[in-house]
């Protein structure tokens, strides 16, 4: 009897963590269906809020880099900024080209989605 309990708990237990990843794949379907639908009628700016969603990221690992730099040595011709500020400048002076490469790469123009009302299906 203990044997045929065992192995009713083991199957019960089977099936509530069957029905539970069930429950969590249809949550997910369901959630991955309401954004596609979401996406069809507001197009462009499901674009632009995925980009602008994703740029921090960008950012990240374009100055990623520079965290594990041990050693940095700058040349300078004497006009503009030194030191820190220049490896300043050359991060922001990336990060500032990003909305134009975004734009090449998918077409997107983040910097004129508030100067045109958004499209909707």
């Amino acid at each position: 009897m203990q044997a045929e309990a065992e192995a009713e708990s083991v199957r019960m237990r089977g099936e509530a963590e069957a029905f539970a990843i069930g429950a969590r794949a249809r949550a997910e379907a369901e959630q991955m269906a309401k954004k596609a639908e979401a996406f069809q009628l507001y197009q462009e700016a499901a674009q632009l809020d995925m980009l602008l969603e994703k740029l921090p990221q960008v950012a990240e690992e374009i100055s990623g880099p520079l965290t594990s730099t041990k050693k940095i040595t700058l040349v300078s011709s004497g006009s503009g900024a030194v030191g820190a500020a220049k490896v300043t400048g050359e991060v922001l002076d990336i990060l500032s080209r990003l909305p134009e490469s975004v734009e090449r790469l998918t077409g997107v123009s983040i910097s004129q989605v508030n100067h045109k009302p958004l499209r909707t299906a």
